[in-house]
């Protein structure tokens, strides 16, 4: 873990997203990049301003709000703010313009806020979700009013069909942290025998320090997510962590019902969002 680049709208609910940076960067040797994008075009030959030397650029005033913003933040969890980079750039496509910053500057994770309360509730359709579908690098998903904390625990949702390679990447999340990893999975026949020593032979195979198994039947009634959230209730974990094929299909996979558009899940959990590879 070296560079997380950490993006902002400047708005109050995106400081859950710095926030949750802060701590990541206490507990790890990390750099971070806080990152905004004004939405729009600069100061140009068409604005009767441009050209004069006592009016800021939407670039200078914009990233001035930035390193407001950034030390407003430090300030509030009490940290000091030694050496901080603000990076402020202008333009349409925002998602573009992350994944674009983010693989030319080699960042391992791109951290964002949701805009209200509730995780997948409110990223279908936002900026958030295009994000997860095309970016390269993982992406971090803090909820509104993240509250600061250890990050010591780690629930890793799995389909156990690439278990060895996906549980290596949380391993090396997890690391550095000295977290502990609770892998969960959820199978509609969990309780048969016969799956049931399938599933502990898995276990078995993988099983290391710190990382646990817990293999639970799924009822057909409900969603993954629906299973998920029950559980980041009762274990309170510091992050959750989800393997993706970034595309639309997977959350209706994940968090929707069969013949319903209703989506639950709301969480004061982080999601990190990897990439399934192979698929």
């Amino acid at each position: 873990m070296k560079k997380i680049l950490v993006t902002t709208d400047l708005s109050a609910n995106s400081k859950s997203a710095i926030r949750f940076a802060l701590q990541l960067a206490s507990q790890t040797k990390c750099d971070l990049v806080f990152y905004h994008i004004f939405e729009g075009v600069e100061n140009n030959i068409w604005n009767p301003k441009f050209g004069n030397k006592n009016v800021k650029s939407t670039h200078d005033i914009n990233l001035e709000k930035l390193n407001k913003l950034v030390l407003s933040v430090y300030s509030e969890c009490n940290i000091p703010a030694k050496k901080i980079k603000c990076v402020s750039e202008t333009g349409i496509d925002v998602n573009s313009m992350i994944n674009s910053y983010a693989k030319k500057n080699s960042m391992n994770y791109i951290c964002i806020a949701t805009r209200g309360g509730g995780v997948i509730k409110k990223i279908i359709g936002t900026n958030t979700s295009l994000l997860i579908q095309n970016s390269p690098v993982p992406v971090i998903v803090i909820p509104k009013g993240y509250k600061v904390k250890p990050i010591n625990s780690i629930l890793y949702s799995s389909d156990l069909a690439n278990l060895k390679g996906e549980l290596a990447e949380v391993k090396k999340f997890a690391k550095p942290l000295l977290a502990e990893i609770n892998v969960f999975n959820y199978d509609y026949l969990a309780d048969v025998e016969e799956i049931k020593t399938k599933l502990d032979k898995i276990a078995l195979k993988h099983k290391s320090a710190g990382v646990n198994f817990y293999f639970k039947k799924m009822k057909i009634e409900n969603t993954i997510a629906t299973h998920l959230q029950a559980d980041a209730s009762k274990t309170k974990p510091s992050i959750l962590v989800l393997f993706t094929k970034q595309n639309k299909n997977w959350y209706e996979r994940l968090f929707l019902r069969q013949n319903t558009k209703e989506i639950t899940f709301d969480t004061k959990t982080p999601l990190l969002i990897l990439r399934k590879k192979g698929r």
